[in-house]
């Protein structure tokens, strides 16, 4: 034993050469590394280098350019060019007063527009020939800076302006780069070389002079970068040594890590070397205990003991103890036999019982299993080749059902020297199974839809499904099984109640919904689901299934409730037609009241001409509104008749024009009339039906047009039975979408409802002008383009005539007198610019701020210092209306100070429970229009000196 190795010997033997080799490739690989990196770092330093030289010279340029440029705006210079007789006598001592780099042998000159020199310092024998003139076409002809660096020097130039004209030039000309930027950094030397390898600058002059030829060849083992730049090359180099100076370092620690692994190394084979004997020694002992003892023992575990070797000395105290235990006596094997639920049964092949246990002796008492019925079981079981049950009585007449099972009992050899016989009590079991058969065959033969899924995770899957389940949805079982309930759900299915059934699913409980399902063909039928969850040992583990079809149901019930829908719509529809009328009607009733009640009080003047003509459009437009509501009602009740009288066509499409080319003007949009009536001046028709369908699509038109124009197109044709009018109005205003077109003439329709919000409008004057045009022997078409305007086309028929009707007079009301307010500061928010005037005018004596919407009034709010003292607030506004202004101001979005300050309502809306709609908004007081001065003067001065005293 002594003579052989240590185990540590032989692990230095083993792990040495392995581990030198190891280290030898970590130190290739990391001294690889080191120099990969410093390599990129040192190229990552020339390219700084040159990027800095680049950037100095840059700066130095544009700096001096910036200097000539400023100079060359000098009243001095450009005085010079023009008095020829005086610049002799400042110019020079301006020149030598100019410093523009640190040399002061630069070479500046100034030059008129032909080139010809005005003055010069140091230009004469200084400058190369081929820089003299070199300037001259893009600073003296294109007008704009120029300069460039060369072998022999830098020039640079700046065109002297006088106005717009380049008159001159300022030429500045340095012979050395050196003399434009600072010293650089002489760690490594930065050379700016041409074509011919001529050094125009060295940033190391003592090394390579400008003027001296560069030769590559000469610093071949030098490190270098170079880079191009305006047709020269920019080259920053340096030694070796001097390049890798900063990694040298490297070597030394290098060298130290490599001796400090060599010497762990060795540490660590020794250590683990004693390790492992320590532990082999505590096997050792513990083997030797337990063959003294007779018993096994346990090994004791040395300090720091490696896992490892933890895990053999475990399975060496491991075999000992199985050793131990193989010697069991045969009484603890029989009294495992004896412990089995089962009957077991041995016997030769002679059919002599070997061993049994106490199980067939219990059941031996009461039953007759005696030697000759336990031979016919295993004569039966080999024919049968399966296991049998069979069933037994006591004298008590109790039930018995065993299942018999054979095998074969072998000896060493495998040889079969016997049967094995085992008998298991099946009696409950059976009764179960015949339990579920009936229930299954009650299931099956269901006239409901019945389904059983198994809960696994956060899934489900149908274990079971009946007959009429797949007679309802057209799947056959295999597919149905494996599948979850979902299998039925399709594109239209209600995702809120899959989610019920999921939830339901997730929390175990039990849910009751109707949904619609898809059949294996894709037909769709409501079905009512009912999921119960089945729990054993007090956890959900399946769900039972319950599907009946109730489409018949579910359509009847749909019915029933777009009936109602229909219902509810056509009362709503009503009740916003109403609405619509009511702030419709009392708008422009509004305008006229205002309007006359300052008439009443003006004298008779271009002012009073100019309310006068509001008033009139204000009850044009009220005519309008009222004309149609009643001729929609008589178009209905088939009561509208069509006159056949005479009048001047060309006289009536003139006053058409004129009556829409002022709201044109108004809106910055052109109007365009073309007529071609062919010598038909005068006709015989209707001529109020036609001004109204012109009038209609040309109000239409300006109403929705904001740019670009307005085109009325009138053309008279003769027919055999009259005299055909086509009529087309165009535009370039908002258009209509295509899936709208078909509607549009449609009564109470428009657009969207954002259109009636923005615009205004009943939604009957495309209709009425539909039923005006059919009415009168024609029709109307549409054509339109979304965002680029839209076209209306229509045909009347007329006859020919000569007679003519007068113009009909216009009675103006007479005016009346304002009453004088109490002074305050009012924000007016009205989107009408008429109300807007008749109010300015109402609160002359006031300081009154408009805004067009509820989103400007925020604005002004916040925005303008002054304090108001109450807010007249319209309620119906594009952006934003009335109702959201005044919640945001009383929610403080303007401000702390306007939180209680007085809200008037000013509105159109005078329906039972707008008042209370103002209230709930926020509002203070409710005024309708239209209303009087006298009412206006009230309210405001009652709220205007209650805001007032409150602040």
């Amino acid at each position: 034993m002594s003579g052989r190795p240590s185990l540590a010997r032989l692990l230095q033997k083993a792990l040495f050469p392995k581990l030198l080799a190891a280290l030898l490739f970590i130190c290739l690989f990391i001294s690889s590394a080191v120099l990969y990196f410093a390599k990129d770092q040192v190229a990552d330093t020339q390219r700084s280098h040159i990027e800095n030289l680049r950037a100095d010279i840059d700066y130095s340029l544009r700096d001096t350019l910036l200097l000539m440029e400023s100079i060359a705006a000098n009243d001095l210079l450009t005085n010079s060019l023009i008095d020829l007789e005086q610049r002799d006598t400042y110019l020079p001592l301006f020149f030598r007063t100019l410093r523009l780099t640190r040399s002061n042998t630069d070479s500046l000159g100034l030059f008129d527009f032909s080139g010809e020199p005005i003055i010069t310092n140091h230009w004469d024998n200084h400058v190369p020939e081929s820089l003299s003139t070199h300037w001259q076409k893009p600073t003296l002809e294109q007008g704009r800076r120029f300069w460039e660096i060369t072998e022999n020097g830098i020039i640079l130039a700046v065109p002297v302006f006088i106005g717009s004209s380049a008159e001159g030039a300022l030429v500045l000309y340095i012979k050395n780069l050196n003399e434009l930027i600072y010293n650089r950094d002489t760690r490594s030397t930065q050379l700016i070389v041409n074509e011919q390898n001529r050094v125009v600058y060295s940033s190391s002059p003592t090394l390579l002079a400008p003027g001296t030829t560069f030769n590559k060849t000469d610093y071949e083992h030098w490190v270098s970068y170079t880079k191009s730049w305006q047709g020269l090359n920019v080259i920053s180099m340096s030694s070796v040594a001097s390049a890798y100076q900063s990694v040298l370092w490297l070597i030394p620690v290098v060298i130290i890590c490599i001796v400090a692994t060599i010497l762990v190394g060795l540490y660590a084979v020794n250590r683990s070397a004693a390790m492992t004997a320590s532990t082999l020694q505590s096997l050792y002992e513990s083997i030797l205990v337990s063959m003294e003892r007779k018993t096994a023992a346990r090994s004791v575990a040395p300090d720091n003991e490696a896992m490892e070797l933890a895990v053999i000395r475990e399975a060496f105290d491991n075999l000992t103890s199985n050793l131990m235990a193989i010697t069991l006596s045969n009484r603890q094997f029989s009294n495992v036999i004896d412990s089995l639920e089962e009957m077991l049964i041995v016997m030769n092949n002679d059919g002599n019982i070997i061993m049994a246990n106490h199980r067939y002796d219990a059941v031996l008492k009461d039953h007759e299993l005696d030697q000759k019925a336990l031979e016919n079981i295993c004569q039966r079981l080999k024919i049968e080749q399966a296991p049998v049950d069979m069933h037994y009585k006591n004298a008590n007449g109790q039930s018995l059902v065993l299942k018999w099972t054979l095998l074969p009992f072998y000896n060493e050899a495998r040889d079969v020297i016997g049967s094995i016989l085992v008998a298991n009590d099946v009696t409950s079991q059976r009764k179960l199974e015949d339990r579920i058969h009936l229930v299954t065959q009650a299931m099956e033969n269901a006239t409901v839809s019945i389904a059983i899924a198994q809960i696994t995770g956060q899934s489900s899957e149908i274990v079971y499904s009946n007959s009429h389940f797949s007679a309802l949805s057209g799947f056959e079982k295999p597919h149905i099984t494996g599948n979850s309930l979902l299998m039925l759900c399709g594109e239209n299915t209600e995702k809120d109640k899959i989610a019920a059934i999921a939830h339901a699913i997730d929390t175990g409980e039990s849910i009751d919904t109707t949904m619609l399902f898809y059949k294996k063909n894709g037909v769709s039928f409501y079905a009512r689901t009912v999921l119960t969850p089945v729990q054993l040992k007090g956890k959900v583990t399946h769900y039972a299934i319950f599907i009946q079809d109730v489409t018949e149901q579910e359509q009847t019930r749909e019915y029933l409730e777009d009936a109602r829908y229909r219902a509810e719509e056509s009362a709503r529809m009503k009740s916003s037609f109403l609405a619509s009328m009511s702030h419709e009607v009392r708008t422009p009733l509004h305008g006229i009241s205002g309007t006359l009640q300052l008439l009443e009080d003006s004298q008779l003047d271009t002012r009073q001409s100019q309310y006068l003509n509001l008033a009139m459009q204000s009850m044009n437009n009220l005519q309008h509104i009222v004309d149609d509501i009643l001729d929609f009602s008589k178009i209905e009740a088939g009561q509208l008749n069509i006159e056949h009288t005479h009048f001047n066509l060309a006289l009536l499409l003139d006053s058409i024009c004129e009556q829409y080319q002022a709201n044109c003007q108004a809106k910055g949009i052109r109007l365009i009339m073309t007529k071609v009536l062919q010598d038909h001046e005068q006709v015989i028709g209707d001529p109020v039906r036609l001004r109204q369908i012109l009038g209609n699509l040309l109000s239409n038109a300006v109403k929705f047009t904001s740019h670009g124009e307005v085109a009325m197109t009138i053309r008279l044709q003769s027919q055999p039975g009259g005299l055909q009018l086509f009529g087309e109005v165009s535009d370039s205003g908002i258009g209509i979408a295509g899936d709208k077109i078909q509607h549009i003439f449609e009564v109470f329709t428009q657009e969207d409802s954002t259109t009636t919000r923005r615009f205004g409008g009943t939604g009957l004057g495309l209709a009425i002008t539909r039923q005006l045009c059919q009415l009168c022997g024609g029709d109307i078409h549409v054509s339109s383009v979304k965002g680029k305007g839209s076209s209306f086309s229509f045909v009347i028929m007329l006859q020919e005539a000569t007679d003519h009707k007068a113009p009909e007079q216009i009675t103006r009301p007479a005016p009346q007198t304002p009453n004088d307010l109490p002074p305050a500061k009012i924000l007016l928010v009205e989107d009408n610019e008429i109300n807007q005037l008749i109010a300015k005018e109402n609160l002359a004596s006031h300081k009154v701020i408009t805004a067009v919407n509820g989103k400007q009034a925020i604005s002004a709010l916040n925005q303008i210092k002054a304090q108001f003292d109450l807010i007249l607030m319209d309620c119906h506004m594009p952006e934003m209306d009335g109702f959201e202004a005044t919640q945001r101001i009383r929610n403080g979005e303007a401000g702390e100070r306007y939180l209680n300050v007085p809200i008037i309502a000013l509105t159109a809306n005078a329906m039972k429970g707008d008042r209370e709609t103002c209230v709930a908004a926020g509002m203070d007081d409710y005024i309708a229009k239209p209303f009087t001065q006298e009412e206006l003067a009230r309210v405001i001065g009652e709220w205007a000196q209650t805001s007032t005293s409150s602040y």
